[in-house]
Protein backbone atom coordinates (compact mmCIF):
# COMPACT_ATOMS: atom_id res chain seq x y z
CA UNK A 1 0.00 0.00 0.00
CA UNK A 2 0.73 3.33 -0.73
CA UNK A 3 3.49 5.27 1.86
CA UNK A 4 1.45 7.90 3.71
CA UNK A 5 1.57 10.34 6.97
CA UNK A 6 2.09 8.87 10.41
CA UNK A 7 -1.64 8.34 10.69
CA UNK A 8 -1.49 5.00 8.66
CA UNK A 9 -0.80 2.98 11.77
CA UNK A 10 -3.50 4.12 13.75
CA UNK A 11 -6.79 1.85 14.17
CA UNK A 12 -9.07 2.61 11.14
CA UNK A 13 -12.21 0.78 12.11
CA UNK A 14 -14.35 2.90 11.01
CA UNK A 15 -17.95 2.53 10.09
CA UNK A 16 -19.19 1.51 6.43
CA UNK A 17 -21.75 4.51 6.37
CA UNK A 18 -18.79 6.78 7.13
CA UNK A 19 -17.09 4.16 4.66
CA UNK A 20 -19.64 5.61 1.65
CA UNK A 21 -18.87 9.23 2.23
CA UNK A 22 -15.43 9.12 1.09
CA UNK A 23 -15.42 11.08 -1.99
CA UNK A 24 -14.36 9.83 -5.66
CA UNK A 25 -10.83 10.07 -6.90
CA UNK A 26 -11.11 10.60 -10.50
CA UNK A 27 -8.97 8.58 -11.99
CA UNK A 28 -7.47 6.01 -9.35
CA UNK A 29 -4.74 3.68 -9.95
CA UNK A 30 -7.05 1.32 -12.86
CA UNK A 31 -3.32 0.65 -15.15
CA UNK A 32 -1.11 -2.08 -14.58
CA UNK A 33 1.33 -3.38 -17.04
CA UNK A 34 4.30 -5.42 -17.94
CA UNK A 35 7.62 -3.77 -17.66
CA UNK A 36 10.12 -6.74 -19.53
CA UNK A 37 13.60 -6.89 -18.57
CA UNK A 38 14.69 -5.50 -22.30
CA UNK A 39 13.02 -2.44 -20.91
CA UNK A 40 13.84 -2.07 -17.41
CA UNK A 41 15.23 1.90 -18.04
CA UNK A 42 12.58 3.31 -20.29
CA UNK A 43 9.61 1.22 -17.96
CA UNK A 44 10.74 2.25 -14.62
CA UNK A 45 10.86 5.85 -16.22
CA UNK A 46 7.18 5.67 -17.41
CA UNK A 47 6.42 4.45 -13.63
CA UNK A 48 7.79 7.79 -12.55
CA UNK A 49 5.74 10.06 -15.09
CA UNK A 50 4.14 12.78 -13.28
CA UNK A 51 0.95 12.46 -15.01
CA UNK A 52 0.78 8.85 -14.11
CA UNK A 53 1.65 9.11 -10.43
CA UNK A 54 -1.96 8.30 -9.64
CA UNK A 55 -2.94 5.79 -12.18
CA UNK A 56 -0.68 3.14 -11.82
CA UNK A 57 -2.01 -0.29 -9.62
CA UNK A 58 0.09 -3.50 -9.30
CA UNK A 59 3.03 -4.05 -11.77
CA UNK A 60 4.43 -6.77 -13.26
CA UNK A 61 8.28 -7.93 -13.99
CA UNK A 62 8.62 -9.66 -17.22
CA UNK A 63 11.57 -11.12 -15.57
CA UNK A 64 11.48 -15.14 -15.08
CA UNK A 65 10.58 -18.12 -17.25
CA UNK A 66 9.49 -21.90 -16.56
CA UNK A 67 11.97 -24.10 -17.49
CA UNK A 68 11.83 -27.51 -18.94
CA UNK A 69 12.63 -29.16 -15.69
CA UNK A 70 10.15 -27.27 -13.49
CA UNK A 71 12.21 -24.72 -11.93
CA UNK A 72 11.87 -20.94 -12.79
CA UNK A 73 14.63 -19.08 -14.08
CA UNK A 74 15.87 -15.60 -14.51
CA UNK A 75 15.96 -14.46 -17.91
CA UNK A 76 17.21 -10.98 -17.13
CA UNK A 77 20.02 -9.18 -15.54
CA UNK A 78 19.23 -9.72 -10.98
CA UNK A 79 20.58 -5.73 -10.67
CA UNK A 80 18.34 -4.34 -13.17
CA UNK A 81 15.50 -6.47 -11.42
CA UNK A 82 16.82 -5.61 -8.19
CA UNK A 83 16.77 -1.32 -9.31
CA UNK A 84 13.29 -1.66 -11.02
CA UNK A 85 11.50 -3.48 -7.60
CA UNK A 86 13.20 -0.33 -5.57
CA UNK A 87 11.58 1.64 -7.93
CA UNK A 88 8.34 0.53 -7.59
CA UNK A 89 8.64 -0.05 -3.85
CA UNK A 90 9.52 3.92 -3.62
CA UNK A 91 6.02 4.25 -5.38
CA UNK A 92 4.40 2.18 -3.01
CA UNK A 93 2.76 -0.19 -6.02
CA UNK A 94 2.38 -3.78 -5.67
CA UNK A 95 4.86 -5.95 -7.23
CA UNK A 96 3.64 -8.96 -9.10
CA UNK A 97 6.05 -10.16 -11.34
CA UNK A 98 5.26 -12.67 -14.11
CA UNK A 99 6.29 -16.21 -15.08
CA UNK A 100 6.40 -17.19 -18.71
CA UNK A 101 6.53 -20.66 -19.69
CA UNK A 102 9.48 -21.19 -21.46
CA UNK A 103 8.73 -24.43 -22.38
CA UNK A 104 8.30 -26.37 -25.55
CA UNK A 105 5.00 -27.93 -27.01
CA UNK A 106 4.34 -30.98 -24.03
CA UNK A 107 6.89 -30.01 -21.63
CA UNK A 108 4.38 -27.65 -19.30
CA UNK A 109 1.46 -30.22 -19.82
CA UNK A 110 3.68 -33.02 -18.53
CA UNK A 111 4.85 -31.29 -15.66
CA UNK A 112 1.99 -30.21 -14.68
CA UNK A 113 -0.02 -33.44 -15.00
CA UNK A 114 1.86 -35.39 -12.88
CA UNK A 115 0.40 -34.99 -8.93
CA UNK A 116 4.20 -34.97 -7.50
CA UNK A 117 5.90 -32.55 -10.44
CA UNK A 118 3.14 -29.92 -10.40
CA UNK A 119 3.43 -29.96 -6.26
CA UNK A 120 7.10 -29.64 -6.81
CA UNK A 121 6.55 -26.95 -9.13
CA UNK A 122 4.13 -25.06 -7.38
CA UNK A 123 6.55 -24.92 -4.34
CA UNK A 124 8.67 -23.08 -6.13
CA UNK A 125 6.98 -20.45 -7.56
CA UNK A 126 5.91 -19.98 -3.57
CA UNK A 127 8.89 -20.10 -2.54
CA UNK A 128 10.37 -17.14 -5.03
CA UNK A 129 7.26 -15.18 -3.96
CA UNK A 130 8.04 -15.25 -0.26
CA UNK A 131 11.70 -15.30 -0.93
CA UNK A 132 11.95 -12.21 -2.95
CA UNK A 133 9.02 -10.61 -1.10
CA UNK A 134 6.72 -10.23 -3.50
CA UNK A 135 2.80 -9.30 -3.32
CA UNK A 136 2.15 -12.06 -5.58
CA UNK A 137 2.97 -13.54 -8.82
CA UNK A 138 1.63 -13.95 -12.70
CA UNK A 139 1.15 -16.39 -14.35
CA UNK A 140 1.55 -16.55 -18.36
CA UNK A 141 1.88 -20.49 -19.54
CA UNK A 142 0.80 -19.90 -23.18
CA UNK A 143 2.53 -23.12 -24.86
CA UNK A 144 -0.75 -24.60 -23.35
CA UNK A 145 -2.77 -23.05 -26.22
CA UNK A 146 -0.08 -21.62 -28.88
CA UNK A 147 1.56 -24.97 -29.71
CA UNK A 148 -1.14 -27.61 -28.83
CA UNK A 149 -3.87 -28.03 -31.43
CA UNK A 150 -7.15 -27.68 -30.63
CA UNK A 151 -7.85 -31.48 -31.06
CA UNK A 152 -5.37 -31.62 -27.75
CA UNK A 153 -7.31 -29.35 -25.65
CA UNK A 154 -9.88 -31.29 -23.58
CA UNK A 155 -7.10 -33.01 -22.06
CA UNK A 156 -5.03 -29.81 -21.15
CA UNK A 157 -8.30 -27.85 -19.63
CA UNK A 158 -8.38 -30.03 -16.78
CA UNK A 159 -4.87 -29.92 -15.61
CA UNK A 160 -4.57 -26.21 -15.93
CA UNK A 161 -7.66 -25.60 -13.82
CA UNK A 162 -6.51 -27.70 -11.28
CA UNK A 163 -2.80 -26.47 -11.23
CA UNK A 164 -4.66 -22.65 -10.91
CA UNK A 165 -6.92 -23.74 -8.15
CA UNK A 166 -4.00 -25.83 -6.16
CA UNK A 167 -1.86 -22.70 -6.85
CA UNK A 168 -3.74 -19.99 -5.20
CA UNK A 169 -4.48 -21.80 -2.06
CA UNK A 170 -1.08 -22.18 -1.79
CA UNK A 171 -0.28 -18.13 -2.34
CA UNK A 172 -3.04 -17.73 -0.02
CA UNK A 173 -2.50 -19.04 2.52
CA UNK A 174 0.65 -16.78 2.38
CA UNK A 175 -1.18 -13.66 2.09
CA UNK A 176 0.05 -13.54 -1.73
CA UNK A 177 -2.07 -12.78 -4.83
CA UNK A 178 -2.46 -14.55 -8.10
CA UNK A 179 -2.93 -13.14 -11.20
CA UNK A 180 -3.22 -15.00 -14.29
CA UNK A 181 -2.55 -13.99 -18.24
CA UNK A 182 -4.77 -15.77 -20.84
CA UNK A 183 -5.54 -15.23 -24.30
CA UNK A 184 -9.13 -13.94 -24.97
CA UNK A 185 -12.83 -15.72 -25.80
CA UNK A 186 -15.42 -14.32 -27.49
CA UNK A 187 -18.19 -14.58 -29.65
CA UNK A 188 -20.52 -14.84 -27.08
CA UNK A 189 -17.93 -18.04 -25.88
CA UNK A 190 -17.85 -19.59 -29.41
CA UNK A 191 -14.25 -17.98 -30.73
CA UNK A 192 -10.65 -18.11 -28.86
CA UNK A 193 -8.73 -19.78 -26.09
CA UNK A 194 -11.28 -21.95 -24.33
CA UNK A 195 -8.75 -24.44 -22.61
CA UNK A 196 -8.20 -21.58 -20.18
CA UNK A 197 -10.87 -22.54 -18.28
CA UNK A 198 -12.50 -18.63 -17.11
CA UNK A 199 -15.22 -19.82 -15.29
CA UNK A 200 -13.06 -22.64 -13.45
CA UNK A 201 -10.20 -20.56 -12.56
CA UNK A 202 -12.31 -17.56 -11.23
CA UNK A 203 -12.52 -18.04 -7.69
CA UNK A 204 -9.38 -18.93 -7.59
CA UNK A 205 -7.66 -15.74 -9.27
CA UNK A 206 -7.09 -12.62 -7.98
CA UNK A 207 -6.35 -10.60 -11.33
CA UNK A 208 -7.60 -12.17 -14.63
CA UNK A 209 -5.61 -10.50 -17.39
CA UNK A 210 -6.95 -11.06 -21.00
CA UNK A 211 -4.58 -10.41 -23.74
CA UNK A 212 -6.50 -8.92 -26.31
CA UNK A 213 -4.05 -7.90 -29.03
CA UNK A 214 -2.36 -9.50 -31.92
CA UNK A 215 -5.53 -9.61 -33.70
CA UNK A 216 -3.65 -9.35 -36.96
CA UNK A 217 -0.46 -10.81 -37.18
CA UNK A 218 0.27 -12.62 -41.01
CA UNK A 219 -1.82 -10.40 -42.77
CA UNK A 220 -1.89 -6.74 -42.58
CA UNK A 221 -4.57 -5.30 -40.00
CA UNK A 222 -5.39 -3.66 -36.57
CA UNK A 223 -4.01 -4.66 -33.29
CA UNK A 224 -6.48 -4.72 -31.44
CA UNK A 225 -10.07 -4.03 -33.51
CA UNK A 226 -12.49 -2.55 -30.78
CA UNK A 227 -15.66 -5.00 -32.33
CA UNK A 228 -13.78 -7.44 -30.97
CA UNK A 229 -12.35 -5.72 -27.59
CA UNK A 230 -16.30 -4.97 -27.15
CA UNK A 231 -16.81 -9.23 -28.00
CA UNK A 232 -14.02 -10.26 -25.32
CA UNK A 233 -15.72 -7.95 -22.58
CA UNK A 234 -19.07 -9.17 -22.93
CA UNK A 235 -17.81 -12.56 -22.79
CA UNK A 236 -15.28 -12.70 -19.78
CA UNK A 237 -17.88 -10.12 -18.03
CA UNK A 238 -20.40 -13.11 -17.88
CA UNK A 239 -18.11 -15.66 -16.18
CA UNK A 240 -15.75 -13.74 -14.11
CA UNK A 241 -16.73 -11.39 -11.70
CA UNK A 242 -15.75 -8.06 -13.31
CA UNK A 243 -13.69 -6.33 -10.46
CA UNK A 244 -11.03 -8.92 -11.07
CA UNK A 245 -10.78 -8.27 -14.65
CA UNK A 246 -8.29 -6.55 -16.46
CA UNK A 247 -8.07 -5.49 -20.48
CA UNK A 248 -4.73 -6.31 -22.27
CA UNK A 249 -3.85 -3.12 -24.16
CA UNK A 250 -0.96 -3.09 -26.75
CA UNK A 251 1.39 -0.12 -26.85
CA UNK A 252 3.21 -1.72 -29.76
CA UNK A 253 1.84 -2.18 -33.85
CA UNK A 254 3.09 -3.77 -36.44
CA UNK A 255 4.71 -2.84 -40.04
CA UNK A 256 4.10 -5.44 -42.51
CA UNK A 257 6.28 -5.03 -46.14
CA UNK A 258 4.42 -7.21 -49.08
CA UNK A 259 5.02 -7.36 -52.46
CA UNK A 260 2.79 -5.03 -54.49
CA UNK A 261 2.18 -7.14 -57.25
CA UNK A 262 2.38 -10.90 -57.18
CA UNK A 263 4.50 -12.00 -59.95
CA UNK A 264 7.32 -9.68 -58.75
CA UNK A 265 10.76 -10.91 -57.69
CA UNK A 266 11.71 -9.16 -54.34
CA UNK A 267 15.07 -9.86 -52.20
CA UNK A 268 14.17 -11.98 -48.80
CA UNK A 269 15.12 -9.45 -46.87
CA UNK A 270 12.59 -6.76 -48.45
CA UNK A 271 9.13 -8.56 -47.74
CA UNK A 272 8.67 -8.84 -43.37
CA UNK A 273 6.82 -8.04 -40.47
CA UNK A 274 8.14 -5.49 -38.00
CA UNK A 275 7.19 -5.18 -34.49
CA UNK A 276 6.75 -1.13 -33.45
CA UNK A 277 6.56 0.81 -30.49
CA UNK A 278 3.87 3.60 -30.11
CA UNK A 279 6.70 6.15 -29.58
CA UNK A 280 8.20 4.67 -33.21
CA UNK A 281 5.29 5.23 -35.43
CA UNK A 282 5.04 8.63 -35.47
CA UNK A 283 8.85 9.18 -36.57
CA UNK A 284 8.03 6.21 -39.07
CA UNK A 285 5.10 8.05 -40.44
CA UNK A 286 6.97 11.69 -41.01
CA UNK A 287 10.49 9.57 -42.40
CA UNK A 288 8.02 8.69 -45.14
CA UNK A 289 6.03 11.67 -45.89
CA UNK A 290 2.96 10.17 -44.50
CA UNK A 291 -0.14 11.11 -41.97
CA UNK A 292 -1.43 8.40 -39.90
CA UNK A 293 -5.32 8.42 -40.29
CA UNK A 294 -8.05 7.19 -37.73
CA UNK A 295 -9.21 3.36 -38.56
CA UNK A 296 -12.76 1.90 -38.28
CA UNK A 297 -11.17 -0.29 -35.26
CA UNK A 298 -9.99 2.88 -33.65
CA UNK A 299 -6.29 2.57 -34.36
CA UNK A 300 -4.11 4.12 -36.54
CA UNK A 301 -2.76 3.57 -39.98
CA UNK A 302 -0.63 4.30 -42.98
CA UNK A 303 1.15 2.62 -46.08
CA UNK A 304 3.31 3.87 -48.65
CA UNK A 305 5.04 2.32 -51.50
CA UNK A 306 8.59 1.51 -52.32
CA UNK A 307 9.78 1.40 -56.08
CA UNK A 308 12.80 -0.25 -57.29
CA UNK A 309 16.08 0.94 -56.55
CA UNK A 310 14.62 2.74 -53.27
CA UNK A 311 15.37 2.78 -49.53
CA UNK A 312 14.62 -0.41 -47.90
CA UNK A 313 14.86 -1.67 -44.21
CA UNK A 314 16.62 -4.47 -42.83
CA UNK A 315 16.55 -6.79 -39.94
CA UNK A 316 18.70 -5.96 -36.71
CA UNK A 317 19.00 -8.66 -33.79
CA UNK A 318 15.39 -9.42 -32.15
CA UNK A 319 14.85 -9.68 -28.44
CA UNK A 320 14.86 -12.82 -26.57
CA UNK A 321 11.33 -12.96 -26.10
CA UNK A 322 7.74 -12.10 -27.49
CA UNK A 323 4.96 -10.30 -25.86
CA UNK A 324 1.92 -12.02 -24.60
CA UNK A 325 -0.08 -13.52 -27.45
CA UNK A 326 2.00 -13.12 -30.83
CA UNK A 327 -0.40 -15.11 -32.44
CA UNK A 328 -3.36 -13.79 -34.37
CA UNK A 329 -6.38 -15.18 -32.46
CA UNK A 330 -8.14 -16.92 -35.84
CA UNK A 331 -8.03 -20.35 -36.82
CA UNK A 332 -5.46 -21.66 -38.63
CA UNK A 333 -3.15 -18.50 -38.08
CA UNK A 334 0.51 -19.81 -37.95
CA UNK A 335 2.77 -19.45 -34.59
CA UNK A 336 5.88 -18.27 -36.44
CA UNK A 337 8.06 -17.12 -33.19
CA UNK A 338 7.75 -13.68 -34.58
CA UNK A 339 9.80 -10.83 -32.33
CA UNK A 340 8.34 -8.46 -29.89
CA UNK A 341 10.46 -5.81 -31.31
CA UNK A 342 12.26 -6.16 -34.48
CA UNK A 343 14.25 -3.06 -34.77
CA UNK A 344 15.53 -1.92 -38.66
CA UNK A 345 17.86 0.22 -39.70
CA UNK A 346 18.20 2.17 -42.90
CA UNK A 347 20.01 0.76 -45.78
CA UNK A 348 20.34 1.42 -49.31
CA UNK A 349 19.14 -2.15 -50.83
CA UNK A 350 18.47 -2.11 -54.70
CA UNK A 351 15.65 -4.35 -55.49
CA UNK A 352 13.29 -4.63 -59.13
CA UNK A 353 10.22 -5.13 -57.51
CA UNK A 354 7.45 -2.98 -55.54
CA UNK A 355 6.81 -3.08 -51.57
CA UNK A 356 3.97 -2.21 -49.87
CA UNK A 357 4.23 -1.04 -46.53
CA UNK A 358 1.45 -0.94 -44.33
CA UNK A 359 0.99 0.25 -40.75
CA UNK A 360 -1.39 -0.44 -37.72
CA UNK A 361 -1.05 0.97 -34.14
CA UNK A 362 -2.42 2.38 -30.90
CA UNK A 363 -2.10 5.90 -30.02
CA UNK A 364 -2.77 7.52 -26.97
CA UNK A 365 -6.55 8.06 -28.21
CA UNK A 366 -7.07 4.11 -28.90
CA UNK A 367 -5.60 3.59 -25.68
CA UNK A 368 -7.79 5.76 -24.07
CA UNK A 369 -11.26 4.08 -25.91
CA UNK A 370 -10.13 0.89 -24.60
CA UNK A 371 -9.60 2.07 -20.97
CA UNK A 372 -12.97 3.36 -21.02
CA UNK A 373 -15.03 0.43 -22.09
CA UNK A 374 -12.91 -1.43 -19.49
CA UNK A 375 -14.02 0.65 -16.60
CA UNK A 376 -17.83 1.34 -18.03
CA UNK A 377 -17.93 -2.47 -18.20
CA UNK A 378 -16.64 -2.11 -14.08
CA UNK A 379 -13.08 -4.19 -14.85
CA UNK A 380 -10.90 -3.07 -12.38
CA UNK A 381 -8.89 -1.54 -15.58
CA UNK A 382 -6.04 -2.37 -18.40
CA UNK A 383 -2.61 -4.16 -17.96
CA UNK A 384 -0.65 -2.09 -20.64
CA UNK A 385 1.87 -4.43 -22.89
CA UNK A 386 4.45 -2.72 -22.05
CA UNK A 387 5.89 -0.10 -20.11
CA UNK A 388 8.21 1.55 -21.97
CA UNK A 389 6.77 1.79 -25.51
CA UNK A 390 4.14 4.50 -25.17
CA UNK A 391 4.38 8.00 -25.95
CA UNK A 392 4.47 10.43 -23.41
CA UNK A 393 0.98 11.78 -23.98
CA UNK A 394 -0.40 8.38 -22.85
CA UNK A 395 -0.85 8.98 -19.35
CA UNK A 396 -2.27 12.69 -19.48
CA UNK A 397 -4.95 10.85 -22.02
CA UNK A 398 -5.94 8.49 -19.71
CA UNK A 399 -6.43 10.61 -16.81
CA UNK A 400 -9.43 11.47 -17.88
CA UNK A 401 -11.07 7.97 -17.18
CA UNK A 402 -13.26 8.08 -14.36
CA UNK A 403 -12.54 4.66 -12.36
CA UNK A 404 -14.56 6.25 -9.61
CA UNK A 405 -12.61 4.53 -6.37
CA UNK A 406 -12.79 6.56 -2.86
CA UNK A 407 -9.90 8.39 -1.59
CA UNK A 408 -8.48 7.18 2.33
CA UNK A 409 -5.97 5.17 3.95
CA UNK A 410 -6.32 1.53 4.35
CA UNK A 411 -8.38 0.74 7.13
CA UNK A 412 -10.86 -2.39 7.88
CA UNK A 413 -12.89 -3.49 11.00
CA UNK A 414 -13.31 -6.83 12.90
CA UNK A 415 -16.67 -8.69 13.38
CA UNK A 416 -17.60 -10.05 16.60
CA UNK A 417 -16.27 -13.61 16.45
CA UNK A 418 -18.52 -16.69 16.34
CA UNK A 419 -17.83 -18.95 19.59
CA UNK A 420 -19.00 -22.87 20.02
CA UNK A 421 -17.69 -24.59 22.77
CA UNK A 422 -13.38 -24.57 21.85
CA UNK A 423 -13.84 -23.11 18.21
CA UNK A 424 -14.24 -19.75 16.99
CA UNK A 425 -14.31 -18.13 13.41
CA UNK A 426 -13.07 -14.76 13.29
CA UNK A 427 -13.54 -12.58 10.09
CA UNK A 428 -13.83 -8.83 8.83
CA UNK A 429 -13.15 -6.75 6.03
CA UNK A 430 -9.77 -4.77 5.01
CA UNK A 431 -8.96 -2.51 2.13
CA UNK A 432 -6.81 0.29 0.68
CA UNK A 433 -8.78 2.56 -0.97
CA UNK A 434 -6.31 3.08 -3.72
CA UNK A 435 -6.45 0.00 -5.00
CA UNK A 436 -9.17 -2.70 -5.71
CA UNK A 437 -6.47 -5.63 -4.78
CA UNK A 438 -7.50 -7.97 -1.93
CA UNK A 439 -4.95 -6.59 0.76
CA UNK A 440 -2.78 -9.29 3.13
CA UNK A 441 -3.79 -9.42 6.63
CA UNK A 442 -2.32 -10.99 9.59
CA UNK A 443 -4.76 -11.89 12.49
CA UNK A 444 -3.09 -12.73 15.89
CA UNK A 445 -4.98 -14.65 19.06
CA UNK A 446 -3.38 -14.13 22.32
CA UNK A 447 -4.63 -15.50 25.53
CA UNK A 448 -5.11 -13.87 28.93
CA UNK A 449 -1.60 -13.44 29.58
CA UNK A 450 -0.58 -11.64 26.84
CA UNK A 451 0.76 -14.78 24.89
CA UNK A 452 0.40 -15.46 21.57
CA UNK A 453 -1.59 -18.74 20.72
CA UNK A 454 -2.24 -18.71 17.03
CA UNK A 455 -1.06 -16.15 14.14
CA UNK A 456 -2.29 -16.55 10.28
CA UNK A 457 -1.52 -14.30 7.10
CA UNK A 458 -4.19 -14.41 4.67
CA UNK A 459 -5.98 -12.40 2.10
CA UNK A 460 -8.47 -10.29 2.31
CA UNK A 461 -10.71 -11.62 -0.82
CA UNK A 462 -13.63 -13.52 0.10
CA UNK A 463 -16.76 -11.49 -0.82
CA UNK A 464 -18.56 -9.34 1.21
CA UNK A 465 -21.26 -6.94 0.65
CA UNK A 466 -21.40 -3.37 1.43
CA UNK A 467 -17.96 -2.51 -0.13
CA UNK A 468 -17.18 1.27 -1.40
CA UNK A 469 -18.38 1.39 -4.74
CA UNK A 470 -15.23 0.79 -7.87
CA UNK A 471 -13.29 -1.38 -5.17
CA UNK A 472 -15.39 -4.64 -6.31
CA UNK A 473 -16.83 -7.66 -3.19
CA UNK A 474 -13.70 -9.49 -2.65
CA UNK A 475 -12.84 -7.29 0.76
CA UNK A 476 -13.59 -9.99 3.40
CA UNK A 477 -10.95 -12.16 5.60
CA UNK A 478 -11.48 -14.92 7.68
CA UNK A 479 -9.78 -17.77 9.85
CA UNK A 480 -11.19 -20.66 12.41
CA UNK A 481 -9.61 -21.74 15.00
CA UNK A 482 -9.51 -24.89 18.00
CA UNK A 483 -8.47 -23.19 21.39
CA UNK A 484 -8.59 -24.14 25.15
CA UNK A 485 -11.21 -23.16 27.21
CA UNK A 486 -9.90 -19.61 28.11
CA UNK A 487 -9.70 -15.54 27.32
CA UNK A 488 -8.77 -14.16 24.47
CA UNK A 489 -7.99 -11.67 22.52
CA UNK A 490 -7.94 -11.47 18.37
CA UNK A 491 -6.62 -8.34 16.41
CA UNK A 492 -6.11 -8.06 12.57
CA UNK A 493 -3.24 -5.86 11.29
CA UNK A 494 -3.10 -5.14 7.34
CA UNK A 495 0.23 -5.81 5.66
CA UNK A 496 1.63 -2.99 3.21
CA UNK A 497 2.92 -3.98 0.17
CA UNK A 498 5.81 -5.64 0.43
CA UNK A 499 4.68 -7.11 3.75
CA UNK A 500 5.61 -4.60 6.53
CA UNK A 501 2.69 -4.08 9.27
CA UNK A 502 0.16 -1.11 8.12
CA UNK A 503 -3.14 -0.31 9.94
CA UNK A 504 -5.41 -2.16 12.61
CA UNK A 505 -8.45 -3.46 11.70
CA UNK A 506 -8.74 -3.62 15.37
CA UNK A 507 -8.86 -6.14 18.34
CA UNK A 508 -12.32 -8.31 19.46
CA UNK A 509 -12.03 -10.61 23.00
CA UNK A 510 -14.01 -13.69 23.07
CA UNK A 511 -14.19 -16.44 25.32
CA UNK A 512 -14.33 -20.69 24.67
CA UNK A 513 -15.73 -23.34 27.05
Amino acid sequence: MTPRSASLGRVRALALAAVMTLSACQPNRFVSGWIPYWESTDGTTAIKNADASTLFGEVSLFWYGARADGTIGLNGSQSTLTATVSALRAKGLPVVPTIADGTGKGVMKGILADPTSRARHIQRIVDLVTANNYDGIDIDYEVFAFSHPRSEWGSIRPIWITFVNELAAALHTRGKLLSVTVPAIWNSGNSGYWLYGQPEIADAVDRLRLMVYDWSVSVAGPIAPMWWVNEVIAYSSSVVPVSKLQLGVPAYGRHWATKKFANDVCPASAVFRDSITMAEVAPLAAAHGVTPVRDASGELTFSWLDGPNREQVVDTAPPAFDPPGTVVPTAGAPADGSPALAHRINSKLPFACTIQHTVYAPDAASVRQRADAAVAAGWSGIVIWAFGYETSDLYSALAGVGAQRPNGEPYGAMDAPSVSGTSVSVGGFALDPEFDLPVPVRITVTNAGGATVATTTTLARTSRAGMPTGLGPFHGFGASYTLAPGNYTVCATLLNWGGSNGASAGCRTFTTS
